[in-house]
């Protein structure tokens, strides 16, 4: 049975309650009083918790927080401590969060019988929390996957945050970049036009676009650093953010323009083939049927063969000159490849 002087020292209005859970445990934790709420919410537990001690309604792990709780109520008899405990769901499945404040029960001669617990359910908003945190933690991790640098900045175009991927490249690191403007990594001659780009973006609505050319940006070195540009944008209380994602292309812009000067340089070989090698070989050619095969001593011969040692001479000029063009259209530069965090 429950003590009729532990009933008769809880108020009506929480014995009664409805929506808060009053529990009483004796000095070794033991259930001696449960209000009808409790026992119809745990009823699934056991019929009866009157002597069974209170852990049977804890998360395991909760059994050091209730100790120090314990000891907090002896040290300060007349206060109460609140403290947040898992109770077990009916299923088996999983806990509930529930809040819970304890303090000392005394006697008339004020001397402990018991800890006074009153408790309600708070699993909506602590579960919520916790799917917040959890939702800060995938999206942090989903934007250092992103192998390019990636930069939010304010409406007027303040940096806010940088990825991992930002700091390999561009040197900076997130204290050090934080609150600098964007223009900071354009070169000095195209902050004029890199900042009208960026104004344009902000006027029309701040939709999403990807600029598709090479824009000249510098690290922290003052080192040049070719990127292309994805915008996007999102609001935050009213307050507009830009997402910059910076991919790097110096080594495709490098890359780009050693394929551009090749295919110049063929072309170049390609006009020297169809034009200055083409008259020394028709001189051979030519020379070569005024060749008077019968009289090898005639002076026509002497002659031709002399035109024909000019000819060949200008066709080796000429070749070795192809030689050199296409030499120098092998481009055998190894581009310094900036360092990328994928892995």
């Amino acid at each position: 049975m429950q003590d009729d002087i532990l009933i008769h020292k809880i108020p009506h209005s929480l014995k009664n309650s409805k929506i808060y859970d009053v529990v009483v445990t004796d000095l070794e934790g033991n259930y001696t009083y449960v209000n009808e709420t409790f026992r119809n919410r745990f009823s699934f537990i056991t019929d009866d918790f009157i002597g069974k001690p209170s852990s049977i309604t804890m998360h395991p792990e909760e059994g050091a927080k209730m100790q120090e709780l314990v000891h907090k109520c002896f040290e300060y008899p007349t206060e109460c401590f609140p403290i947040e405990i898992r109770k077990p769901l009916k299923d088996g499945k999983g806990y509930n969060w529930t809040q819970w404040e304890s303090s000392i029960l005394s006697d008339e001669n004020l001397q402990p019988i018991g800890i006074l617990c009153v408790g309600f359910d708070i699993t909506g908003p602590q579960h919520n929390n916790m799917k917040f945190k959890e939702s800060q933690t995938k999206l942090t991790k989903t934007i250092e996957a992103i192998p390019h640098p990636l930069l939010i900045l304010c409406e007027e175009s303040y940096i806010r945050y940088v990825n991992n991927e930002f700091e390999n490249i561009f040197g900076y690191s997130a204290s050090e970049i934080s609150c600098e403007k964007l223009e900071i990594l354009f070169q000095k001659e195209k902050k004029k036009d890199y900042n009208k780009l960026f104004s344009q973006y902000i006027d029309d609505s701040a939709k999403k676009m990807r600029v598709n050319h090479f824009l000249n940006f510098v690290n922290k070195k003052d080192e040049n650093v070719v990127v292309g540009i994805s915008l996007n944008s999102f609001y935050d209380n009213d307050n507009l953010n830009v997402i910059v994602i910076l991919e790097d292309l110096t080594l495709a812009k490098q890359n780009q323009d050693t394929i551009v000067n090749q295919n110049n340089a063929f072309k170049k070989i390609a006009w020297k083939h169809s034009h200055e090698l083409r008259k020394p070989v028709a001189n051979i050619l030519g020379l070569s049927n005024l060749l008077n095969i019968e009289n090898l001593q005639s002076e026509t011969n002497y002659k031709t063969i002399s035109f024909l040692k000019e000819a060949a001479n200008e066709l080796d000029q000429i070749t070795r000159s192809i030689v050199e063009v296409a030499n120098k259209s092998e481009y055998n530069i190894e581009f310094k490849k900036n360092r990328r965090n994928l892995y």
